[in-house]
């Protein structure tokens, strides 16, 4: 049953026609998005099964699953599917994270395959991204109260030492201290101690947030740091000071993702953060497998190599926020 006021989730027509001709497909065969968006790059930008038995060959017992980075679970369930497949193929993983803005939606719709994977002994983490913005023009489908309405999956997975908090992405003459402020103490009574922030990447990073922005932030079309008022390095700087010393005062270790990595050597107190986080996982399952090498997924990541179960190209049927870059 979908969320009250969420939108409904259509068939596509080309599963229907398949359904109708009684054409069976595989699960990648019926959700890989259009080939047009596909690049062939070190990790695939689509879920295929087969690509997981590589993924064991060079990570051994470190088999980490992401649910998803492309897209969010608590909208798409083509993504329970591939996560079924993986478990029923080659076993409960080491670790697997979710990551989502609609913790309330992920356990409505996966909640059975979440205790599986628990009495399995899969150790399962949550980054949780609430801005403060849902509702807004920034993030349209994205349910409010985000923290609270994360209780009961929060308690399913293991607690709140499974969470980390994510403010992301902070957007220039949108961010409010106050706002963070507030949703800082929220984390803080729920029990979480992990906060991550980022920043929204800028102009000329990624074409599809380019064309959805200029009309959102004065001065996007024109560039930084002349167009976007205060999008500047100072700025950012200035900002992550700020949430350091909110977050401490409420017992949150903060730490900056991606693009944002290089302000954890010039803000005190200020980590590097790392979402796949082989440290905290291996803390949280008392298991330490050997960290295997590999690329993040982008610029400054720091992620322990991950096999992710969603596909690109899905943010029409998603929240259909403005600053995505998953298309």
């Amino acid at each position: 049953m979908p969320l009250a006021g969420a939108e409904a989730l259509p068939r596509p027509s080309h599963l229907a026609a398949a359904g109708a001709m009684g054409v069976v497909q595989s699960s990648a065969e019926r959700y890989a998005p259009p080939r047009l968006f596909v690049k062939v790059t070190a990790m695939p930008l689509y879920y295929r099964l087969a690509d997981y038995a590589r993924y064991r060959e060079r990570v051994g017992d470190a088999t980490y699953l992401d649910l998803t980075r492309r897209t969010d679970s608590a909208r798409i369930p083509q993504v329970w599917d591939h996560l079924r497949e993986v478990v029923d193929a080659y076993g409960a993983p080491w670790v697997l994270q979710i990551l989502t803005k609609d913790a309330a939606g992920v356990l409505e719709r996966g909640a059975s395959d979440l205790r599986r994977l628990r009495d399995a002994g899969t150790t399962i983490t949550l980054q949780l991204t609430v801005t403060g913005l849902a509702g807004t023009v920034w993030e349209p489908l994205v349910p409010p109260n985000g923290l609270r309405r994360a209780v009961p999956l929060i308690d399913l997975i293991g607690g709140p030492d499974h969470v980390t908090w994510r403010y992301d992405p902070i957007i220039p003459t949108v961010h409010d201290a106050d706002r963070y402020r507030r949703l800082a103490a929220e984390a803080a009574d729920l029990g979480i101690r992990r906060g991550v922030i980022n920043y929204l990447a800028p102009p000329g990073r990624y074409r599809r947030v380019d064309a959805r922005i200029p009309s959102l932030l004065l001065g996007w079309a024109e560039g930084t740091p002349r167009g976007v008022p205060r999008y500047d390095a100072g700025w950012q700087q200035r900002v992550a000071r700020e949430l350091v010393d909110l977050a401490g005062e409420v017992g949150i270790s903060l730490a900056c993702c991606a693009e944002s990595a290089p302000l954890a050597g010039l803000v005190p107190g200020l980590g590097r953060a790392a979402c796949g986080d082989h440290a905290w996982f291996a803390a949280l399952s008392g298991r330490h497998p050997p960290s295997a090498k590999g690329r993040g997924s982008r610029t400054g990541c720091g992620c322990a190599p991950y096999f992710d179960l969603g596909n690109y190209g899905l943010w029409s049927r998603c929240h259909r926020c403005a600053y995505c870059y998953a298309g």
